[in-house]
């Protein structure tokens, strides 16, 4: 038997996002009410990039930078027409908004293509990204705060348990992975312990 043979594993944080997954899939029906059902695919794509991203030694990668990046790409259309959904938008806005999305699609595709390259963690992507997300669900929970018909129980807003989450994620996000080459760089830890796998 070859020593070097390495298992497929699950890290804890998988098992939430699997949870997560069964559970939309469960309430489908309410995810349709408020016409996010994109969650169910998006989940479905962060599941197997998680799975196969870092497992990468079992399918004999020297590092997964490349699939995370190919994961910004996929995922990006999807979070920009959640986003879509969630907003309140009007005639003129959907306009500026749509704009918003080519533009982002053809910067994600100028970096993968031109700039940072598909080897190379695509740093300046996320970064985009989890700055374009941070602001609509910023304008989202704004939105929703200001409206005359708030009801006492936030249980009935959905899109604010979603942007609420959605808004600390990226706020991390940016900083942990945004800041990536000056970690790396610099050897940084936490507790002796690196911040990145591959």
């Amino acid at each position: 038997m070859d020593s070097n043979l390495k298992f497929m594993h699950i890290v804890w944080y998988q098992y939430l996002q699997l949870f997560c997954l069964l559970t939309t899939l469960f309430y489908r029906r309410g995810l349709q009410a408020y016409s996010i059902e994109l969650f169910i695919p998006l989940l479905v794509l962060i599941n197997a990039v998680e799975i196969i991203g870092n497992n990468y030694q079992t399918w004999g990668w020297k590092d997964n930078y490349f699939f995370y990046n190919y994961y910004l790409l996929c995922s990006a259309p999807l979070w920009l027409l959640l986003y879509k959904r969630m907003l309140p938008l009007t005639r003129q806005t959907e306009v500026v908004y749509n704009s918003i999305s080519v533009l982002t699609m053809i910067l994600l595709l100028l970096n993968y293509f031109f700039f940072q390259g598909r080897q190379q963690f695509n740093t300046y992507s996320l970064v985009l990204m989890m700055l374009l997300m941070i602001v609509f669900s910023c304008i989202i929970l704004f939105t929703i705060t200001i409206q005359d018909n708030l009801k006492a129980s936030l249980f009935d807003y959905p899109y604010f348990w979603i942007n609420a989450s959605n808004l600390l994620f990226s706020m991390v996000t940016l900083v942990l992975l945004g800041l990536q080459p000056f970690i790396l760089a610099n050897k940084l830890q936490i507790g002796y312990r690196t911040l990145y796998h591959a």
